[in-house]
């Protein structure tokens, strides 16, 4: 029941071809009424196999593909204008999809406008007795917080259906919340953004106020936690593709047009409250921002405490292989004797410096991302997975796969992109690849001989809490959590063009953006919120 949404409840009517050479349809005795009628009646829900009513159904690769022709090549056509609105040749099709599976699209075809509403509100019937049944019983990991449900809309060239929701999902239960927050509130705010969100952090300014920012194409925008429509451009930018905040240096940190750049966090978010349009570009007033790479050439970075050191890496595309520059944040105290100015950052060569070079390394492969841990570090690469330390620079493949005791193994990883190496505990990892994960000892061996299947293909993952495996499906479809420890299923939250915006670093908080369910020009965020009190069987 996780995996099943209704896709489709409203397509319109189509209508048998009666070309000869090509196999006939299921033929339909059923009468069927005026289109236009959808009320369900008694008898249609009425059949000797129990259910709402006689279905003609066929598997499709995509819901266009699947209004046009049936199974076997029939033909079939829009039935915008009908010879007779009794004819028993209309049919009415409404789509089904499989989560996690490719080829998990399928049309059925009702005899009538009547058994095809009958159809879907069953359908919406079980899932919400179910989605109440999980509440009741805190079933699901995560509850959901809404923290912008209508700044961020879609272009103008965007279009997608709207979902059809179901009530008492989290993803509902968070809609309500907000919306009741704001019911006095008439009119519904316009987006301040028309452009996918790309990324997403948590922070808080420098006297303690809980923030977040998001990356999208056309800058930065931040908000407080509590005014989910409060949001504002903070930073005027192209191409947003990541961002950090370093809390510790006041540093905010972002990717924009493949370019890694530094802010001063007070630029960003001034103490006096949230900026104004264009703040952070005003170096009139304010310290300017300084370029940490070259030009158009970083594809990701990631920031972490390595030796009691925080460092930055990120990574330089130079042909098919990679190049990575480590860098360090540098406190230079101040001048001014007895003064209480909070710490600035080191002068060089008559400017202002955020970061000094700290090291490099060279991998000849493509990589995705990387993993870092207290003394070495996970690349996830074209070859593999591969961990190295800094002082030595010599990295190895895991897992050993060498032995025939995990040739099996071995058979479910090949050709699967590694998406991250995470810690399960001091003595255990988890090895995650697009549709598998690998149990794996600190030394690179593989520690379990059972291997932990994904729904489908994932395109995205993190780890929360060392407990609950976050996996965005590639095809935008849903996130799937999972048990780390044991491997189960514990939640699905579908959705369209859901994003994983960041790894939930800060406070455990896994924010995803998707289109808004009842709004489809609209984007909604959300934070996966661990829920209270739940206990988890490892």
């Amino acid at each position: 029941m996780d995996l099943l949404v209704l896709e489709s409840m409203n397509d319109d009517a189509v209508v048998k071809s009666t070309m000869k050479g090509i196999g006939a349809v299921t033929t339909v005795t059923t009468k069927a009424p005026n289109p236009q009628d959808t009320r369900p009646s008694r008898a249609s829900m009425s059949s000797s196999q129990g259910g709402p009513g006689t279905l003609t159904h066929m598997n499709t690769a995509s819901s266009a593909a699947s209004i046009m022709t049936n199974g076997s090549g029939k033909t079939l056509t829009a039935s915008t204008v009908l010879d007779s609105p009794k004819d028993e040749r209309v049919i009415y099709p409404f789509r089904i999809k499989h989560l996690g599976r490719p080829d998990g699209m399928y049309t059925l075809y009702a005899p009538s406008a009547e058994s095809r509403a009958t159809w879907c509100e069953k359908i919406i019937l079980a899932k919400t007795r179910h989605a109440a049944s999980l509440h009741s019983q805190h079933a699901e990991p995560f509850r959901l917080k809404v923290i912008a449900d209508t700044a961020f809309g879609y272009d103008a060239m965007s279009g997608m259906g709207k979902t059809i929701l179901i009530k008492g999902t989290p993803l509902d239960r968070a809609i309500q919340e907000v919306e009741e927050k704001y019911k006095d509130i008439v009119t519904r705010p316009i987006p301040v953004c028309r452009a996918a969100v790309n990324c997403a952090t948590a922070f808080n300014q420098p006297y303690g106020n809980p923030m977040v920012a998001v990356g999208t194409d056309y800058g930065v925008y931040i908000y407080n936690y509590d005014n989910p429509r409060g949001w504002t451009r903070a930073i005027a930018v192209t191409r947003v593709t990541q961002i950090a905040v370093l809390e510790e240096f006041s540093l905010f940190l972002l990717i924009a047009d493949k370019s890694l750049i530094a802010y001063h966090l007070d630029t960003v978010c001034p103490v006096s409250g949230a900026p104004t349009q264009n703040n952070a570009s005003d170096s009139s007033s304010r310290r300017a921002p300084q370029k940490l790479s070259g030009a158009r050439d970083v594809s990701f970075f990631a920031t972490g405490r390595m030796k009691d050191r925080t460092l930055v890496f990120y990574k330089k595309r130079e042909g098919v292989s990679s190049i990575f520059k480590v860098l360090e944040p540098v406190y230079q105290k101040s001048s001014t004797s007895g003064s209480n100015m909070r710490n600035r950052f080191g002068i060089k060569k008559g400017s202002v410096e955020f970061f000094r070079d700290f090291d490099d390394f060279y991998i000849p492969s493509e990589c995705y991302a990387i993993n870092l841990f207290h003394s070495s570090l996970a690349i996830s690469t074209a070859r593999g997975i591969e961990v190295m330390t800094l002082d030595k620079k010599l990295p190895f493949s895991i897992p050993d796969l060498k032995g025939p005791e995990v040739a099996s193994i071995a058979q479910h990883i090949r050709d699967q992109r590694p998406l991250g190496m995470f810690r399960l505990s001091d003595s255990e990892f988890l090895l995650v690849f697009e549709g598998v994960g690998i149990y794996c000892n600190k030394h690179g061996d593989v520690s379990r001989s059972v291997v932990l299947e994904f729904v489908g293909k994932a395109r995205e993952a993190c780890l929360v809490s060392s407990m609950y495996l976050v996996l965005v499906d590639a095809g935008g479809g849903y996130v799937e959590v999972r048990n780390a420890i044991n491997g189960r299923l514990r939640q699905v939250v579908s959705g369209r063009d859901v994003r994983l915006l960041d790894d939930g670093a800060n406070e455990g908080r896994v924010k995803v953006s998707m289109q808004h369910p009842e709004h489809d020009r609209c984007q909604v965020v959300v934070e996966l919120v661990i829920n209270e009190g739940l206990k988890e069987d490892k």
